[in-house]
């Protein structure tokens, strides 16, 4: 019932968007959201919050009795989600379920503050880091797989900051360069002095509309509902634009390398 709801409602707001001759990217804009949010909200997809439904609708020149009737069916559809839910719906800590999840889906989109992404890591960094080289090559063959599609970002932080002596840096960030060549492979930095949209406390991967991946000390979590992802999936949105990519990010990680084999020598 809850995802007819969602769907009843995507349609609405699609028809009304398209007969006001508005664009998702003008309607993101009026709403004060991502243009992915109008996208997932349109396809009948749960984002973070029913508040972010309430302000689509009311961008939009509904009249006052259609726009109350779709606010009602909104609460309603996010009332009954969080009605059916289970206190640890949605959270797996299973051994390797995260590389499992990861090659399942086509789409990966990635933020790290403070280290290198885990599937971005050379044998050598994932050694320093406490891996293992089997954990490396496992995660290069589930992200060479093809038609697989991977979006990260990093802050400038975790370019400069490593595990033990450092050595392993350089050749790091010389992979992080290749790996950016690749056509599968979107990569930002967000270089020092950039204020972020959002402050995440730990690194997260998003993966399509699957699940999110948090790793922590003791577990590789998995979140799996789908509020879960829609605020994983908006905090990526808005980190990446702040990103720079191309030449800039290639300037970015070449100064950082300059930097760190000055001081590791």
């Amino acid at each position: 019932m809850t995802d007819r709801m969602l769907r009843a409602l995507g349609d609405a707001l699609r028809v009304a968007r398209k007969g006001d001759l508005c664009s998702g990217v003008e309607l993101a804009s009026r709403a004060d959201v991502t243009q992915s949010t109008v996208s997932r909200v349109e396809n009948g997809q749960r984002v973070s919050s029913v508040e972010t439904v309430e302000k689509l609708i009311a961008a939009l020149p509904f009249p006052t009795d259609e726009a109350e009737r779709l606010t009602s069916m909104a609460r309603d559809a996010y009332a009954f989600a969080a009605e059916d839910k289970r206190v640890d719906a949605g959270l797996s800590l299973v051994p390797s379920a995260t590389r499992r999840l990861v090659a399942s889906v086509r789409m990966v989109r990635g933020f790290q503050g403070a280290t290198v992404p885990v599937p971005l890591r050379t044998h050598e960094y994932t050694a320093a880091a406490g891996g293992t080289p089997e954990s490396a090559v496992a995660w290069g063959k589930v992200l060479t797989a093809e038609g697989k599609r991977l979006r990260f970002v990093v802050t400038e932080s975790a370019l400069r900051t490593w595990p033990g002596s450092g050595a392993c840096m350089p050749a790091q960030l010389d992979h992080f360069l290749a790996v950016a060549e690749r056509p599968n492979v979107t990569l930002g930095v967000i270089p020092w002095g950039v204020g972020l949209p959002v402050m995440p406390p730990h690194g997260f991967t998003v993966c399509d509309e699957a699940g999110v991946l948090v790793e922590t000390f003791t577990a590789e979590m998995t979140l799996t509902g789908s509020e879960h992802v829609s605020t994983y999936r908006d905090a990526f949105d808005a980190l990446e634009t702040v990103a720079v990519t191309g030449e800039d990010f290639r300037r970015v990680v070449e100064r950082a390398a300059d930097d760190i084999r000055q001081i590791i020598q």
